[in-house]
């Protein structure tokens, strides 16, 4: 019988493979997400802070000074939303390379499946052919013989019944015909031995069919229970690669705010030591 369980390994293997390679290796999607750092919005602000150190010894307005704050926050506030912007569609990449993936893998298994399917349907068909062609061969062999056994039988009462015919005493002839009763009973039990051993085999062979029947769910049985773990395995993997994926965009994420966060204060600063003309 097959050997699903030496099978899983080489299943599992490719799809957890294409499954890891789709999730952390850069794809052509991930590569159309643009750094921060090449966006309209963080080149304004960076331009902007820049300006703002440069007015730092400038005297300037009250209300300038005002506006000065309130486009720094707006600037700070348009590179933010573009950071979470980035980081959404960065998600959405990466849910969708990872699903395609999983589905991907998930397909490999099943094919795997299938094919060991139709194997195992294959073997155990083969095999139930077997058992009947043996039936057919072992219920022709009892056939065969018993007819021999009868038809050697009859020749020998109709060889009796001539001889009974020709007898010229009667004692001779009641001798040819308890010869005669004996072969048409020994007949009558062949015939009966026959239905007795075709019985038998019959039970043999319906017994032999049902086993190779119950091997058979069983077979099926542990191929997909060993196809379906196959399959957890590689969910519970999608997941965790995924996971891993996500934490570093969340960490690329959290380095960004902390650097616009940087930049901000910088421009906060920069406009603290602009003079204000009297």
């Amino acid at each position: 019988m097959l050997s699903s369980r030496k099978l899983r390994p080489f299943a599992l293997l490719p799809a957890a493979a294409l499954l890891a390679v789709a999730l952390l290796a850069p794809s052509a999607n991930a590569a159309n997400i643009p750094p921060l750092s090449s966006s309209g919005q963080y080149r304004a602000l960076v331009q902007f802070v820049d300006k703002l150190h440069g007015l730092a010894y400038t005297p300037t307005t009250a209300s300038q000074k005002a506006g000065f704050d309130g486009q720094l926050d707006n600037k700070h506030e348009a590179a933010v939303n573009k950071s979470t912007a980035l980081f959404n569609r960065a998600k959405k990449v990466a849910k969708a390379e990872a699903d395609r993936a999983f589905k991907a893998g998930v397909k490999t298994i099943r094919t795997t499946e299938a094919g060991e399917l139709a194997a195992l349907r294959k073997q155990y068909d083969t095999r139930t052919d077997q058992a009947a062609n043996n039936y057919q061969a072992e219920l022709g062999k009892i056939e065969d013989e018993f007819d021999d056994r009868v038809a050697t039988l009859r020749k020998e009462i109709k060889r009796l019944r001539n001889q009974k015919a020709n007898a010229k005493s009667e004692v001779q002839k009641t001798l040819d015909q308890e010869a005669i009763d004996r072969r048409i009973d020994r007949i009558t039990g062949d015939r009966k031995l026959e239905q007795e051993e075709i019985a038998d085999l019959k039970v043999g062979y319906r017994k032999e069919k049902e086993t190779i029947r119950a091997a058979k769910a069983s077979a099926t049985q542990l191929v997909q229970q060993d196809d379906d773990t196959a399959v957890e395995r590689l969910r519970n993997d999608h997941n965790r690669i995924y996971n891993a994926r996500i934490r570093t965009l969340q960490s690329k994420r959290a380095n960004q705010l902390n650097d616009l966060e940087v930049k901000l204060d910088a421009g906060r600063a920069a406009i603290e030591r602009i003079p204000v003309s009297s």
